[in-house]
């Protein structure tokens, strides 16, 4: 069952937070799946961006010609994401109980979700990214790495190794690739340490 409380704190962060004070806020697309948009010559299919918050990520998508979906926990997020665009299926979802249906999307992006996730709840939130990509779906990861030190607030999300990530998808997805790179951000003095992680549905 979703957890109401982490629904409420979501909601509470979106309510009380103008966008571009949020630490993950960016106003274009990020540019390592821009790079990949290019290298692979995509230019069309089914997107969904996970945890789309403002939806920044998804208006970038659609502008590139995909048919986007933006999913978040937070029903504020969503309502704010709604009044800024009308060309996007925008909808509340809770990843690890998702009603988003099976084989719906030829690609998804996700930017800061799964690093949100602690050991238990992995093998869960795998299931159901493997259940709604199409066959041959990519999923485009990006987390946060284990080299970022820790914020001087204490807070912040799960740090992660190359051998985690390989170790929670090896066994469901091809892993194409894994980055180091950084999250693009206008928030912080130096970009936070990042995995960009790039993984074929098998």
């Amino acid at each position: 069952m979703k957890s109401q409380k982490v629904d409420e704190d979501w909601d509470k962060l979106y309510k009380e937070t103008q966008i571009r004070d949020l630490p993950w806020f960016t106003k274009k697309l990020d540019s390592d799946l821009e790079n990949e948009i290019k290298t692979r010559d995509l230019k069309k299919g089914r997107f969904l961006d996970l945890g789309t918050g403002d939806g920044t990520q998804a208006r970038a998508l659609a502008k590139h010609g995909f048919d986007v979906t933006g999913s978040d926990i937070s029903g504020s997020a969503i309502e704010n994401a709604k009044k800024l665009s009308n060309d996007i299926n925008f909808l509340t979802d809770d990843i690890l109980n998702s009603n988003l249906p099976a084989n719906a999307f030829n690609f998804i992006f996700d930017r800061g979700t799964f690093h949100l996730f602690d050991d238990f709840q992995r093998k869960k939130f795998v299931k159901q990214i493997k259940r709604i990509l199409d066959y041959n779906g990519i999923y485009f990861l990006k987390c946060m790495s284990i080299k970022q030190e820790e914020f001087s607030d204490g807070n912040g999300p799960n740090r992660l190794s190359k051998q985690e990530i390989r170790d929670t998808f090896r066994n469901d997805f091809d892993i194409e690739k894994i980055k180091a790179t950084v999250f693009e951000t206008i928030n912080f003095d130096s970009d936070p340490k990042a995995w960009f992680v790039v993984l074929k549905k098998s």
